[in-house]
């Protein structure tokens, strides 16, 4: 029975130790890491040669019969040594964890801090768009007030009925393609009003893709700038919007009978364009692109090409404000 006896001590011996350790921790948890760490492997060496002490006196019913100084040294030393290093095993511990939980907190704010920049590029390059887009249709509106007050007026009806859609979704940072295509729309009839029978147009797009998630006001680029570069140099002219599923991606072309890539002013360069490709590359990376091609004999085609994705809480919420609107 030495043994059974011999683990008792030992357990008791452990567990006077580690609630003292515990409740000295608790105690020093505002005090510096390193002085803690000093006091308790201290404390902990004192209460070693107290508790052996005490066991001694246990075994020898009393104070009389105590062996060497040295023997009481050895003894206690070989109670407190293993718990000074089980005292330093926990504090490295402990500061492995708070180096990693240090890293993990870096790493989230710089994952938070690269969003919220990503999220201010892209709301920088939106305003960036609004402005371009609404200022030409402004112009355009002054232009034919000037020369045709009936047809004027008829545009700024139109006009109304084009901001009556879009502002439901300028500062949107996702709408729909349905949503889109009703800007297009109303921007067409908006520009047929100047233009008369010189435009005409067309949408091919399958109603099931009407809900299907698209960045805000980027088709629109796309169209005034066919009109803008194809269209006007020559007198007029056809625009097509077309949208069709391919696998997992939705290619969205605008494609007009125009003067061509090689005949516009600008060579498809201009500040519409150059946005719409950042604020493809800010959404989504390398995932969509924007292409622009020449058609046979002329005319220009260009797609946008983005991940077909399902519609946002958001982006159900104002096709309802729309649809109320």
């Amino acid at each position: 029975m030495l043994w059974l006896e011999h683990l008792v001590e030992l357990s008791v011996l452990a567990a006077a130790l580690t609630i003292a350790y515990t409740l000295l921790d608790e105690a020093m948890w505002r005090q510096p890491a390193r002085l803690r760490l000093v006091i308790s492997c201290v404390m902990l060496f004192g209460l070693s040669a107290v508790l052996t002490v005490l066991l001694y006196c246990y075994y020898a019913h009393g104070f009389d019969h105590f062996p060497p100084p040295l023997r009481l040294l050895a003894d206690s030393l070989r109670l407190g040594l293993p718990a000074v290093f089980l005292v330093l095993i926990a504090d490295i511990h402990r500061r492995a964890l708070q180096l990693d939980s240090a890293a993990h907190a870096a790493e989230m704010l710089r994952v938070q801090l690269g969003h919220d920049e990503a999220e201010q590029q892209l709301a920088l390059l939106q305003a960036q768009i609004e402005p371009h887009f609404l200022f030409n249709v402004l112009g355009n509106v002054r232009r034919l007030y000037r020369t045709q007050p009936q047809a004027g007026s008829e545009m700024i009806v139109s006009l109304m009925r084009y901001l009556r859609a879009a502002l439901l979704q300028l500062r949107s940072q996702s709408t729909s393609l349905g949503g889109e295509l009703e800007l297009v729309r109303a921007y067409l009839h908006l520009l047929q009003v100047r233009m008369g029978a010189r435009l005409t147009f067309s949408i091919e797009v399958d109603p099931t893709l009407d809900h299907v998630e698209f960045p805000p006001m980027l088709l629109i680029t796309l169209v005034e700038n066919a009109i803008k570069h194809g269209l006007e140099p020559i007198g007029g002219g056809h625009v097509c919007v077309r949208a069709h599923r391919h696998r997992d991606a939705l290619p969205v072309a605008v494609i007009d009978n125009g003067a061509g890539l090689g005949a516009a002013a600008s060579g498809g360069t201009g500040v519409g364009l150059a946005n719409v490709r950042r604020q493809l590359a800010a959404r989504y990376k390398s995932q969509a692109r924007l292409t622009l091609e020449a058609r046979t004999p002329r005319g220009t085609s260009a797609t946008i090409f983005i991940p077909l994705r399902a519609p946002t809480a958001g982006q159900n919420q104002d096709r309802r404000e729309r649809a109320a609107a």
